[in-house]
């Protein structure tokens, strides 16, 4: 049978919990397995549940501490019932939270959780088909620029650029005038050849 668990641990682990620390740093801080940390936040909701006086002034002492009001209290009552709502794994989202915590750049990584949230529910796109469907629009894309490519070397090859087009099309028209007018021209003189005959 494993020893028992030092009721200052225990309290320190709680405290650490409270706080928001991981459960994973709180096993290291305190020298105990995760589970064990695990079992002894089970035990002290239980421990809230059944209203035993001392946990309840622990956690009310706690909140009071980290500047905690009811104000944030209820915040917190409202994220909860989210969770509960859309039956999600606390243990998952606690670990969510903690990578957040722990990344460089937590803002980032929420806007781009939202904004894949935002493309999936907008494209009607299931969460699990929105990884293919981002693989095909990257293949298009990748299409697209190798056209664009293709098509820019047959540009640079022949040395045409598009104010060449439009000189070249300029004179083409300036051409073109200046031929009905040779046309006219010769037309005119033919004209007046033939009424001096």
């Amino acid at each position: 049978m494993p020893a028992a668990i030092d009721r200052q641990i225990k309290k320190q682990v709680i405290n650490q919990w409270l706080s928001g620390d991981s459960r994973d740093t709180i096993a290291v801080d305190n020298n105990i397995g995760a589970g064990t940390v695990s079992n002894i936040i089970n035990e002290w909701k239980k421990g809230i549940e059944d209203s035993e006086y001392d946990n309840v002034r622990q956690l009310t002492v706690s909140l009071k501490k980290q500047g905690i009001g009811l104000d944030k209290l209820a915040c917190t009552v409202r994220l909860n019932n989210y969770i509960k709502n859309i039956g999600a794994n606390e243990d998952k989202i606690e670990s969510f939270i903690a990578n957040l915590a722990n990344s460089p750049e937590p803002e980032k990584l929420i806007d781009v959780t939202n904004q894949v949230a935002h493309l999936s529910r907008s494209e009607s796109i299931p969460l699990e088909e929105l990884e293919g469907h981002v693989k095909q629009k990257e293949e298009e894309k990748q299409r697209l620029e190798e056209a664009i490519k293709h098509n820019r070397a047959i540009l640079d090859s022949t040395n045409v650029d598009v104010q060449t087009i439009s000189e070249y099309t300029h004179l083409k028209d300036e051409l073109f005038g200046i031929h009905l007018f040779i046309i006219v021209g010769y037309i005119g003189y033919i004209g007046y050849i033939a009424f001096l005959v």
